[in-house]
This record gives C-alpha cells, structure tokens and sequence, in this order.
C-alpha cells in the first residue's frame, strides 16, 4: 500500500535520500570535477555575475579553476588579469546589473567576452565620450593583451540585444 505520508517520498526514485543528520552534508565528499578532457578545445564555459565589484574575485576563481582543469595554467595570470578588468569595467558601466562572461577555445587562443547591460548612446559625442572612458578605464587590460600579442575590442551586442561586448583574444605563448 502506498504511503500517505508525501513528505517522505521521493518525487524521483533516483533523487539521493537526505541524510538524517542535516550536518553530514557540508562533509559529504564528493568526486573532484573531471572536464571531458584536458584539451583545450573542449574549454567553453559561460557564466552570469552580477554587477558587483565583489564578482571580479568570483570570476578569477573560476577562470583559475578552468585553465588549471584544461592544462591552460601558462596562460593563467594574463587571462586572470583580463577578466578581472573586463568585470570591473563592466561593473563601473552598468552598476547593479549582471554581467555574462564566457570562456571560449578558439583558433589556437582563450577568447574572453564579458556583455554588460550598457546601452548605446544615442548622440555620436556622448558615444564617442563613453567609448574613449570605457578605453580608458580598459588601459591595463590593453597592456597585458598586448604584451601577450593577443587583440582586443569592443563592440555592440547585436540587434537581439542591447549592452556593450568586449572581447580578448589571448595566444598560447609561443604560438
């Protein structure tokens, strides 16, 4: 007969029984992440933070632990770098509103984009204005790319959607 008592069952019989010490969950191990492979070809992840100085710190956490887990830890410090300026940047540009990030192997090189919500400017001079801030504020992020002899830019998101894109392209040392 089944049991009246909803609470106890499983809504999937494939769903893990809670433990009856609540506390044994925080100390249940689990098996360590294994990407499908080590290849950098496999690397593509993406990502939202929101649009809080404090994301910057997330997402270098993540970056590290992607590069580590795909054998890219030559490129990790430049590539912390990056990401961490384009979130700041896109956190100073469209303040409270959440920023997408996304990792991509592509060509040989790690492409980072971070979108923020930043709208274009209707008037070509407060375009211009807010172009040559969003350059200005992006100066360290030019330095490393640059030295790495990777490129970078910024660009509209697309007539599906409204913000600002900005993108950087880090090689392989060597390559």
């Amino acid at each position: 007969m089944p049991s009246t008592d909803t609470a106890l069952d499983p809504i999937c019989p494939l769903v893990t029984p809670t433990p009856s010490n609540p506390s044994t969950l925080a100390t249940t191990q689990r098996p360590a992440y294994k990407p499908r492979s080590s290849d950098p070809s496999a690397l593509s992840y993406s990502f939202t933070v929101p649009g809080d100085p404090l994301s910057a710190t997330v997402v270098r956490a993540t970056v590290r632990t992607v590069l580590r887990a795909h054998g890219l830890s030559v490129i990790e410090e430049p590539a912390l770098s990056i990401s961490g300026e384009l979130v700041a940047c896109g956190t100073r540009f469209a303040p409270g509103q959440d920023l997408y990030h996304s990792l991509r192997w592509c060509d040989g090189a790690l492409r980072i984009v971070n979108w923020d919500a930043h709208h274009a400017h209707s008037g070509s001079r407060e375009a211009a204005v807010c172009a040559a801030r969003r350059k200005r504020a992006l100066l360290l992020l030019a330095a490393v790319v640059h030295e790495c002899g990777g490129d970078w830019g910024i660009s509209k998101s697309g007539p599906a959607a409204e913000g600002t894109r900005v993108w950087a392209r880090l090689p392989l040392p060597g390559a």
